[in-house]
């Protein structure tokens, strides 16, 4: 009895053995270098081309290869540029937002770029921003009860840029739930048709939809609220974004687009 409870232990884990090895070997085979040297994808190009492997992560420069590229050297320190090559399209002065964006959208297009920054990237108002990913339910207001049509354009503008922002970095962006107290009863309906409005306008790049609540709701969520004369709140959703790590991913992008 007992050999014959050895034998398939034996066979089972024989078993197990082989097709580890052969799944290993079919691994082994399928990695070999074809041809010669392996060719690499570029680690810009997603997806990766047909007969390519996918790149390693790509690593940003050092500074002080960075440092010798903006002195018109080769990034080793040697000094075998041509007078064409030392020269830049587009200086780009401040490593803010606004100036990695820039240095970004030039890159792209197939300019030669460089940016300097004195302190660090979001070291100023990049990175003390109020977070929101926004259409602005103020600005929607305004809008309405001015009729300006330039400004209803602007709203649904960034409300859809919000849903883009949401979409490609989530890892820089989420959801915001926001509740309004409404202390005057006329006030809920007001808000509630206003923040309805800022729903639609983003049609189908809208996010979650706004919703009311009564008294007991709301103390129960935000029981610090001053419940005197509380009639409910609304509750509507805008975006958020981290600032700061949102402008390096941006002068990061930068430098593997080429950018100095």
């Amino acid at each position: 009895m007992w050999r014959q409870q050895l034998a398939s232990k034996a066979l089972r884990y024989g078993t197990a053995g082989a097709a580890g090895v052969a799944g290993y070997g079919a691994y082994s085979y399928y990695q070999r270098p074809r041809g010669g040297a392996v060719v690499y994808a570029d680690p810009l190009e997603t997806p990766t081309p047909p007969g390519m492997r996918p790149h390693a992560f790509w690593t940003p420069p050092r500074r002080e290869e960075m440092l010798n590229d903006l002195k018109g050297l080769q990034r080793d320190g040697s000094d075998t540029k041509t007078a064409q090559e030392r020269e830049f399209d587009v200086l780009v002065i401040g490593g803010g937002a606004t100036g990695a964006g820039c240095t970004l959208d030039a890159a792209t297009r197939g300019l030669r770029v460089a940016m300097v920054e004195r302190d660090d990237f979001a070291s100023g108002t990049s990175s003390k921003s109020t977070k929101l990913v926004h259409g602005g339910v103020r600005y929607l207001q305004k809008a309405i009860m001015g009729l300006d049509y330039e400004q209803w354009k602007m709203v649904r503008e960034a409300l859809h840029e919000r849903k883009t922002f949401l979409r490609i970095a989530p890892y820089l962006s989420n959801e915001l739930p926001i509740l309004l107290p409404v202390y005057t009863w006329w006030q809920l309906p007001y808000f509630w048709v206003g923040c309805k409005m800022y729903d639609l306008l983003a049609g189908k790049q809208g996010i979650s939809s706004s919703y009311a609540l009564g008294r007991g709701k709301t103390l129960e969520n935000f029981p610090m609220l001053r419940a005197e004369s509380l009639v409910g709140s609304m509750v509507y959703f805008d975006g958020q974004h981290n600032d700061a790590r949102m402008n390096a991913a941006l002068a990061v992008t930068a430098a593997a687009h080429g950018a100095v």
